[in-house]
């Protein structure tokens, strides 16, 4: 897809971007009123692989992957089989331990249940066994009355929308992106959360950074219980790519999550393949809180288990300025979303790890330019 409108643009910035040193690897996919206008990617496959990306190289998307597994949970409610209002403990009775009970759907899937904190000390079974991880959110005492505060369940977003989805359809989550979102789309062999055996050549390495390491943060703030510095390390490894985690180590293509989110920055529907109805997308732009996160330490409009797009002191994020955009960003800078109103659908990955201050970074730049060239800033 050469001569695609955007690819010229893209491409001269991704290139500045790494004769900087500011990225190693990217992929960048761009669709505009369901049509793809921009597919590239540079650089290298990681930071001791040589190999050039290709369109279907693999990267693991940190959090990115929440979008997906929150989709999956949206057509469940599309279907009718889950309620965003309707306490989890309907769906999952076992949740409903330690004052859990009355916590809804809604306030769950925007980080409002006090479960942030992963086990101290930092084991890796801790993320790869996944009953372990269910049976935590079960038997875990909330640190705040559920809806009373937000703090970001960086890792443990995930066990709770797997053990919900799980709860209303008797199926795993893995199986239930494959099935309704991957294969639908024709994206199964590059949306996956939790490698299958056979891709290893397609994978990219990550140049970790872990998130608030040399930060003046206290070693007890929420953000090191949320997610532990001893965490990262392991990213690389393949037992953390392997194992289901629809939190944090979906491994994708950038074309993939664009043509996902495509479908949902129009009527639901992308290449005659319907993944929502056209009214669920009014769903999926509901902001249930906006306070301060606890977890990352400012406010964040969070919907349904999407971040949302917004102003804040002035300053926008890689989503843009409509509260209506929704998706997720993953740390280190990669970042998929749909901007209905403008009918634009992005998706970046990176293997180049970052945590820019609001308003500056590889990604808010190369969402910026998308915006500019196309019109829609």
């Amino acid at each position: 897809m050469t001569n695609l409108p955007l690819n010229t643009p893209l491409n001269a910035l991704l290139q500045r971007q790494l004769a900087g040193g500011q990225q190693i690897g990217a992929q960048v996919c761009v669709y505009k009123d369901g049509k793809v206008v921009a597919d590239v990617c540079a650089g290298q496959m990681g930071p001791d692989d040589p190999r050039p990306v290709r369109p279907d190289s693999l990267f693991l998307s940190f959090s990115t992957t929440k979008g997906v597994a929150a989709l999956a949970l949206h057509q469940l409610a599309d279907q009718g089989l889950i309620d965003y209002d309707a306490p989890v403990a309907k769906y999952w009775p076992a949740f409903a331990q330690h004052g859990k009970d009355k916590v809804t759907v809604a306030q769950a899937m925007s980080h409002q249940c006090g479960l942030h904190a992963m086990p101290e000390p930092f084991k890796v079974a801790d993320i790869t066994d996944w009953e372990a991880g269910i049976r935590r959110m079960e038997e875990g005492v909330p640190a705040w009355e559920p809806g009373t505060a937000t703090g970001y369940h960086a890792v443990t977003y995930g066990w709770i929308v797997g053990g919900i989805v799980q709860g209303a359809t008797g199926r795993h989550i893995k199986e239930v992106i494959r099935d309704n979102v991957a294969i639908p789309l024709g994206v199964q062999h590059e949306m996956y959360v939790g490698i299958p055996d056979g891709v290893e050549d397609r994978l990219t390495t990550l140049e970790i950074v872990a998130a608030g390491e040399g930060a003046p943060i206290p070693a007890d703030h929420d953000m090191f219980k949320a997610m532990p510095l001893a965490m990262w390390r392991h990213f690389n490894h393949m037992p953390f790519r392997k194992a289901c985690l629809p939190s944090g180590n979906g491994h994708f293509t950038a074309r993939a999550l664009a043509k996902m989110y495509a479908a949902l920055a129009g009527d639901g529907s992308i290449d005659g393949v319907r993944l929502v109805s056209p009214g669920r997308i009014a769903q999926m732009q509901r902001i249930v809180t906006c306070e301060t996160d606890r977890v990352l330490m400012t406010p964040i409009n969070k919907g349904i288990g999407f971040m949302m797009g917004g102003v804040e002191g002035g300053i926008h994020g890689p989503s843009g300025p409509r509260e209506t955009a929704f998706g997720h960003a993953g740390a280190g800078g990669s970042m998929a979303f749909a901007d209905p109103e403008a009918g634009l659908a992005v998706a970046l990955t990176i293997n180049k790890m970052q945590y820019p201050l609001p308003g500056e970074g590889t990604t808010l730049e190369i969402c910026d330019l998308i915006r500019s060239e196309l019109g829609v800033a």
